[in-house]
Order: structure tokens, then sequence, then C-alpha cells
């Protein structure tokens, strides 16, 4: 059953009636973005001195956290019951199993018994976007869009993980009569996709409160992002205020006016811990590409930290391979490369090959533990042995020139460097990791090619020029909780043009970083084989 939304235009009348307040603002229509916040007039909009009045204030009530989860719990038996069944595991999973909840009872048909006592979150869930364009929402044709790059694998497996919480829910939830019968045996219950909903609001809405820890807080969790924010939220007291409750309220920056008509944004960090960097710099909050579309749904080009994370594999024939893995221990291997000092490359032609050599080699750094353990073998002194513990069971124990380093396989690089072969083992260390970036690349390249392919044949129209870095990536904003609104330019194949657009982003962004990335290696790679 589909998501039951209410209009933003019922919002006002939900914020009188919970204690929202909202100085000289509202939630507006905002161009490529969805909804957002916006003054209505300049007066009072500004902070010179002191804190300022609130835009937004929200009682604490009505922030969701865990505590907040647990209270209800004492008002509800029944969810009490589906808590402690389903719950207690983590923050994110006790708010999405309330989320779950609040939205099932919108979902009620006339004349259907409500599955549980409604709270003001109840009718907040409908204000909220039925379609959240995270990629785990996205269409399996459009997901194809991320092959190649660093976000095919991260949400391939968080589309796994996502279906294994929902079948452990239903089977968990099974067992209690009130829960069978409210979600399973009633056509209004919960369906799969209204898990990746429910997530997709967390991950795109979150805020990290230092009182509250992981939180949603209604109305300020519709502010959008920008990488030149002019409000902050924090942890304050609200009006009405009962003892020592603490709610959340939105601020402007100081020294800054919000003028009538204009977007309120805040950072993608947030919070006042953000303010003394001023609203231009956001430098600290900065995300790679592939974590901003992940969490949010879009890539602002102006505030992506130019890195990316791929998974590394052992060499298929390698006889160590599992015991490397095992001593290696989680998280596993990674690749991490990160593109540095973007905004101030110099490519002058008049520079010598030595000098652009070193600038090229600077430019990148990449992080990659488990590749220096990949490249040794027993020949160049690494042995696995089984040591007798004194209980009677046996441990796996790696060691390098016979000395036990098992503790220290994370840091393998820092003993491979000190042996006599420390040059053939960064060759090989180079070497492996070239053609990992090349086989990446290849891919990636190949997705894009028929994407441009695509296009050329709609219409006989062009390819849009792909957009340079740290330029702003026109008309393809797909803001936290922006809909279908601005998505016209839908494909043959069913995929929507915001998508497609975000996909080939990060991929330009991405395929720069790898080709950054291979050029300093092979540059390595030739000046260490001159050398010998």
């Amino acid at each position: 059953m589909a998501h039951a939304q209410l209009p933003i235009a019922s919002l006002p009348l939900w914020q009188t009636l919970n204690d929202v307040t909202f100085n000289n603002t509202r939630i507006a229509a905002i161009a490529e973005k969805g909804s957002g916040l916006v003054a209505t007039n300049s007066e009072s909009n500004s902070q010179t001195d002191g804190r300022g009045k609130p835009l937004i204030s929200v009682p604490h009530g009505l922030v969701l956290h865990a505590e907040a989860v647990e209270e209800y719990a004492k008002q509800d038996r029944n969810f009490r019951l589906l808590l402690d069944a389903a719950g207690h595991q983590t923050t994110r999973g006790d708010i999405l199993l309330f989320l779950l909840v609040q939205l099932v009872l919108g979902l009620r048909q006339p004349g259907e018994d409500l599955a549980s006592l409604p709270t003001p979150w109840t009718e907040y869930v409908r204000f909220l976007p039925a379609d959240v364009p995270l990629p785990t929402l996205w269409t399996d044709t459009e997901r194809l869009l991320l092959q190649g790059t660093s976000l095919e694998s991260a949400v391939g497996a968080k589309l796994i993980a996502l279906e294994a919480e929902f079948d452990q829910l239903r089977e968990q939830s099974s067992d209690i009569p009130f829960w069978q019968a409210a979600f399973w045996e009633r056509a209004s219950g919960p369906e799969l996709r209204h898990w990746f909903l429910v997530d997709a609001w967390y991950r795109s809405r979150c805020l990290d409160l230092p009182r509250y820890g992981p939180s949603m807080v209604p109305c300020i969790d519709m502010v959008n992002h920008s990488d030149k924010p002019n409000a902050y939220y924090e942890e304050a007291p609200t009006v009405p205020v009962t003892g020592d409750d603490i709610g959340v309220v939105l601020l402007v920056r100081p020294e800054q006016t919000v003028a009538a008509s204009e977007e309120i944004t805040i950072s993608y960090s947030g919070s006042k811990h953000d303010e003394a960097l001023g609203a231009g710099d956001n430098s600290s909050g900065m995300k790679p590409a592939s974590e901003m579309l992940f969490s949010y749904g879009f890539i602002d080009p102006q505030s992506t930290r130019h890195s990316l994370v791929l998974p590394f594999r052992p060499f298929p024939d390698d006889p160590l391979a599992k015991a490397k893995l095992h001593v290696f221990g989680a998280p596993g291997p990674r690749l991490e490369i990160e593109r540095l000092n973007v905004d101030d490359e110099d490519d002058s032609e008049d520079d010598n090959d030595a000098e652009a050599n070193r600038k090229a080699l600077g430019r990148v750094l990449w992080t990659c533990p488990f590749v220096y353990l990949m490249c040794v073998n027993e020949e160049d002194g690494i042995d696995f042995r089984l040591r007798q513990e004194t209980d009677g069971s046996t441990q796996l124990r790696m060691f390098w020139q016979d000395e036990d380093i098992t503790d220290m396989a994370r840091d393998f690089e820092s003993f491979a460097s000190k042996h006599e072969l420390a040059p053939i083992f960064r060759l090989r260390v180079v070497t492996v990791l070239q053609e990992v970036i090349e086989s990446q690349l290849e891919r990636m390249q190949a997705v894009g090619a028929e994407e441009d392919d695509e296009s050329d044949n709609e219409d006989g129209n062009d390819v849009e020029d792909k957009p340079k870095d740290g330029q702003p990536h026109d008309d393809t904003d797909m803001a936290d909780g922006a809909d279908d609104a601005d998505d016209t330019s839908n494909h043959d194949d069913g995929t929507r043009g915001a998508v497609v657009k975000q996909a080939a982003l990060l991929r330009d962004i991405e395929s720069r970083i790898l080709s950054a990335a291979l050029e300093a290696l092979e540059i390595e790679v030739s000046l260490k084989t001159t050398y010998a």
C-alpha cells in the first residue's frame, strides 16, 4: 500500500497543535529541491549580538531519539512487546521500528483498528516524501548506473542488509499475536519497501545531538543543506518550557541576515560545532561524493571531498589468502584514495618533467594496509602457525621473519618497509594497485560510454558537457526531501533524468580520482624501474 502523504500546506496546523514555532519562516517549494525553509521577511532574521530569535523552535517531546522510543514503549504495552522482541540492538534500529509503526498507523483503512497508540509523529510522517532519492530507493535499472563506482558494492550490501532486517522483523514479530495480526494479516501492513523508506528518512534526516545522540527533529529536518549555510541548529530551552526540558532550535549564523524569500540552509555537519568556521567554510564537514549521494540522494560539488573507498580482495590463487584475511580481521580490506589540492592544481606546460612528476605524486594519497600483506609469500618470510591455548583451543598466529606479529597485522607495511627487499615489495604493491584501479576505471568508463550513446540517440541531442571539478552541476540537485517535481526528463528505459545526472556526476568525480591515482602510480613505477 502506498505511503499516505499530506500536502505541505497542511503543516502549519500540525505545527500549531504541537507547539512548534516558526519565526518569519515557512516551508515552501524550492526550485529543483522539492521543498525547504524560506524567510517570509527580513525582520528578526539576523544575528549580530547574542543568539537572536530562533527561526524554528521544536519542543523536546517531539525530538525522536533512543530515549523517546523507550518512553513510547512505556505508554504502549503492545509496542513494548515489539521493541523487546525486535529492538534494543542499535539506536537506528529502534527509531526505524518506531517510524514503521507510525507509518503503518497512517496506512490503516477505514474501520481498521489502530495498530498502536498514535503520536504527533503518526501525522508528521505523512508530510515526509514517499520517494526519497537515495540509491537504495532507485529502480534496478537506475542502480546499474552505479557500476564501477565505489557505491556499487556499498549499495548492494545495504540492500541485502535491509532485506535481512525486514525478514528478521517479520520472524520476530510473528511470534507476538497482536503484531502478527496488526502487521502481517491486514492489507495495510508493512512491506519491504516501507522498511527501505523509513531507513531512507533516517539516513537523510538524522541529526547528531550532544544530549540526545542520533535524533530526528520534525520541521528542522526539512531544512536543506548548503556549502554556504546561513543557519545552524542546537539544543536549547524552548517555549513553552516544562522543567529543564531541552528542545532543538534553528538559529541564524552570527553576523548574518536572511532576506525575505531567501532560502535558509544548514551545513553538512549542521550544528553549532561548525559555527566558528564561518558560513563560507565547511571544510571540516566535507564528505566524499559517494557518501553524499548514499546519505542525501544528491551531490554538492562545492562541498565534496575528493575521495573514495573500494573493497579490496586478495589474489584468488594465493594459498595463504584465507589465513591472511583471518589474521587481518575486521573491518575487511579496502582501498582508500584521496585526490588532494584539487582547487590548486597547476598543469602548466612550463614545468619540467621532474617538477610535473613531483606534483602528480603529491596530488594523491592512498591507503590500503592489506595490500602489503597480500604481496608477500612464504619465500619472503611470512608464516602461519597454530598455537595451542591452555584451554585446549587453537589460535592462528602470523610470523614474519620468525617474529610473532599477529596483533600488528594491520600495520604490516611497517615491517615490510624494514626488510632488505622493501623496494621489491613496494613495486609489487604499486603494480597490484595499478591493476585494481585500471580495472575499476574501465568498468566505470564503460557504463559512461553506454549512457552517452543512449543520450546521443535521444531526439538527436548531444550529450551535455560533464561538470568540471569544483563547479556546480546545474539543474541536477536532488536535495533531501526532494520529490519528483523536477524529474521531467525520464529516459526511454524509465530511469529518471535527475538520477542519471547524479550518477554521471559521481562517475565524473570518481573517474578523476582514479585517473589521478593511476597517473601517480605509473610515475612511481617508472621512477623505480629507471632507478633499478
